[in-house]
């Protein structure tokens, strides 16, 4: 478990690196403020990903990850069910008939950039979180213990990192008790069903990835707050709760066997 403990450590570092003095100068992140900026933070797991990789899996270790970054082949229903995340950016159409053009794309911390902002949170926040999260430290956990424990697990930690966010971000330092605690459960809900995308895809980033960033615009823009993020968010959890409830969820890997050893000797 060296390396998981390396990669958490390394993964904390660098993020609240950024953080921590943007909360200690007293910045507070508005909807729509492209800088000062907490995205550059979410990059951390990324980088803790490559370079703990590198460090106890050599150049076979990080083309392993290369490989599992551009994965896209992989059955019809994974990709139906990012289409079907991503059209639901459109429920404010809807909910929320006043949201302008602009809000639809209006992002904590990503500033006016038009549609090249869900670009650019696909890189930080999407392939930044996800390389991470999934592809390094769910990717490792899955190997010893059931997908339900790994997510578990891994959303503790993932909650925890968030931990300076609620001292530089206004929409999480907006979120009371009661929020934070909703947050923290909707949180461990998204761990389980990124775990379930992440192994009943092939073990694919680019999937959870995508699937992440879509997710955050379906529920964290200007256009998307009030009923639209808690219908989405209400609906991941409820599938995760069903992840659950599975027995397969919570059965442990089997451990290869090892090769049987043919005695020479006569």
């Amino acid at each position: 478990m060296r390396r998981v403990v390396t990669y958490v450590v390394l993964a904390f570092a660098l993020s609240w690196a950024w953080w921590i003095p943007l909360a200690v100068a007293g910045v507070h992140v508005a909807p729509g403020q492209g800088w000062p900026s907490h995205l550059p933070g979410l990059l951390g797991p990324a980088i803790a990903a490559v370079v703990t990789t590198a460090v106890f899996d050599g150049r076979g270790g990080l083309r392993d990850l290369l490989r599992r970054i551009v994965r896209w082949r992989m059955r019809w229903y994974w990709w139906a069910l990012l289409a079907g995340t991503a059209l639901m950016a459109a429920v404010p159409l809807i909910t929320n008939p006043s949201a302008t053009a602009a809000d639809y794309l209006t992002y904590s911390g990503a500033g006016q950039l038009g549609v090249f902002t869900i670009l650019y949170v696909l890189v930080v926040n999407g392939f930044g979180e996800e390389i991470g999260w999934r592809g390094f430290l769910a990717d490792t956990l899955l190997h010893r213990w059931s997908l339900g424990v790994t997510a578990l697990v891994v959303g503790a930690i993932w909650a925890l990192w968030h931990l300076p966010m609620f001292w530089v971000v206004d929409t999480f330092r907006d979120l009371g008790v009661g929020g934070t605690i909703g947050w923290v459960f909707g949180l461990l809900s998204g761990s389980v069903f990124l775990a379930w995308l992440y192994r009943g895809s092939g073990r694919s980033i680019l999937l959870v990835a995508l699937w992440h960033t879509a997710f955050n615009f379906t529920t964290a823009t200007t256009a998307a707050a009030g009923v639209t993020a808690a219908v989405v968010s209400t609906v991941v959890m409820v599938v995760a709760g069903v992840i659950l409830c599975f027995p397969s969820t919570w059965r442990r890997p089997v451990p290869e066997a090892a090769p049987q050893r043919t005695d020479l000797r006569s």
